[in-house]
């Protein structure tokens, strides 16, 4: 690794990789010794993880012979810093999937003559190309338990079994039970439980019945609740369920819940998902207290994990010149550090493209010409399309290296990383701040996150900057999160480390700053650092 310091003629302090000050810094001191929160658990390797929508697999992954060489360059990026992200084949098409033994293809789309996807059909190559995958790679089965049929559940259970079982780490029977038809249980969380728990024993029957390998299937591989914080009819979170009885057999391994806290499923919502609104950290965290740990604590207290099945920015594929915005990538540190501190232990970003049935009131659209609309919000754009463009990496790539980086014991070989959030310092606004330390469990604290959420937009005034005084150190290194603005789109100029990575592969020289004794840390508006003790 090249190292750079960078020193400037302003006491001792380095200047941040991307230019120099625009303005004087403002100087605070960060209480590094005084964590707000416990600190957490220690984290595995999969907890920076994925969720990708099954109608659209082919354009993210390819097919096994032909894998999509732009998504799997990223995986690599993130497996060489250690990580092992779990892979979650779902999303609301899941809830459409059927098995075809005979089909060539790994999933094939029926669609409506608007867009509408009404089927999604897979093959044995959708389970094959998990091959593709990076050594460790571990994967959440889900199952169709829209359609309302056993069957149709138990042929995607037995093939992905027997196809790839050892890759298996948990099944997954429906996406967002919360968003089904009224009329499916009669608002009663007993009558989903019921049907829950009479759907996976049969699947585990089937799945045993069809292996030379597993006596009996089914204890403690399943995901429960994955329903969204949606005020709906039928309660089916976590918190509902567990006292309603759903593990009662056995068969719950982590209890999922998924985080959206804007949308641009209808024009009221659409109107609040603004740049600003998704920064202001008091808001994120307040959203993750509320409508989302809740559901975290039932589960910790009865003895499971929970984890963050499935979560973005913004609802119904995101908001164009938001979330393919640099923004996006402070906020998904952010959120995921969020989650870290709350004792999640994976968190599963979502990627996939705009479907029409979500939402007829909906922002975004397909492409006129049939093609995927891709989500905005998405770590890449993985082919050409006619509403995205070419294939590219989106901005919010780079927070997935920060918040990798930040979890580590060592270098790129484990994370572990046990987490507390910090107090904001005296004078900085609680919403524009966010401070998160990192501790290794033999000799204290490792390293810092912190990411100054003050919106810097193109060409509107002066690019404040912030001094911290972090206390007594005996030197660390920084690298540094950094775009022009906040709202920057092209992944061509948002760093991590000196670095880009709007075609996948890195340009530029790593870059790090080195910090002297007790040396102060600078972080300009809209950015983030690592600083590594």
């Amino acid at each position: 690794m090249k190292v750079l310091t960078l020193l400037v003629a302003v006491g001792s302090i380095a200047a941040p990789i991307g230019g120099a000050f625009a303005a004087e810094p403002e100087y605070y001191t960060l209480d590094t010794l005084h964590p707000t929160s416990p600190i957490s658990k220690d984290h595995a390797t999969s907890f920076v993880s994925y969720s990708f929508e099954p109608a659209f697999w082919t354009e993210f992954f390819g097919e096994p012979e032909s894998p999509r060489a732009l998504t799997f360059t990223l995986l690599k990026h993130l497996y060489d810093r250690g990580a092992r992200p779990i892979i979650r084949a779902g999303g609301i098409t899941m809830d459409s999937m059927i098995y075809d033994p005979s089909q060539k293809l790994s999933a094939v789309r029926t669609e409506n003559g608007k867009g509408g996807i009404y089927r999604v059909t897979i093959g044995p190559s959708f389970y094959k190309g998990w091959n593709n995958f990076p050594n460790g790679t571990a994967f959440v089965s889900t199952l169709n338990f829209g359609n309302n049929s056993v069957g149709i559940a138990k042929d995607l259970a037995v093939a992905s079994h027997q196809l790839q079982g050892d890759k298996i780490i948990y099944y997954e029977l429906g996406n967002e039970p919360t968003n089904y038809p009224a009329a499916r249980w009669q608002r009663s969380t007993q009558a989903y439980v019921d049907q829950w728990k009479s759907f996976t024993t049969q699947i585990g029957t089937a799945v045993s019945g069809a292996s030379r390998y597993v006596a009996f299937f089914g204890f403690g591989k399943w995901w429960a609740s994955s329903a969204t914080t949606d005020v709906t009819g039928l309660k089916v979170r976590p918190s509902d369920l567990i006292p309603a009885g759903v593990n009662s057999t056995g068969l719950v391994g982590q209890y999922s819940i998924h985080s959206y806290a804007f949308a641009t499923c209808d024009p009221a919502r659409e109107r609040r998902a603004t740049i600003a609104n998704i920064l202001n950290h008091t808001d994120l965290a307040r959203y993750a207290d509320v409508e989302i740990y809740p559901s975290a604590r039932a589960a910790m207290d009865s003895g499971a994990e929970w984890v963050v099945g499935e979560f973005n920015s913004i609802a119904c594929s995101g908001k164009p010149n938001v979330s393919d915005t640099f923004a996006q990538a402070l906020w998904t540190a952010d959120v995921e550090l969020l989650y870290a501190v709350r004792n999640a232990s994976s968190v599963h970003l979502h990627q996939g493209a705009t479907l029409v049935f979500q939402s007829n009131q909906q922002l975004n659209t397909p492409g006129d010409d049939g093609s995927p609309g891709f989500s905005s919000y998405s770590l890449l754009y993985p082919v050409g399309s006619s509403k995205r463009g070419e294939a590219r990496v989106l901005p919010v790539f780079v927070s997935q290296l920060l918040v990798v980086e930040a979890l580590s014991y060592t270098d790129a070989i484990q994370m572990g990383g046990r987490i507390a959030s910090l107090p904001t310092p005296r004078g900085l606004k609680e919403s524009e701040f966010s401070g998160y330390a990192i501790y290794d469990p033999y000799t204290g604290l490792k390293r810092l996150v912190l990411l100054n959420m003050k919106p810097y937009y193109a060409g509107v005034g002066t690019r404040g900057t912030v001094l911290l005084d972090i206390g007594f150190h005996r030197g660390a290194v920084v690298k540094r999160m950094t775009a022009p603005s906040v709202d920057e789109k092209d992944s061509a100029k948002v760093m991590w480390a000196g670095q880009s990575f709007r075609d996948g592969k890195p340009v530029g020289k790593e870059t790090v700053e080195i910090l002297e004794t007790a040396e102060k840390v600078v972080i300009r508006d809209s950015e983030a650092v690592l600083v590594d003790f």
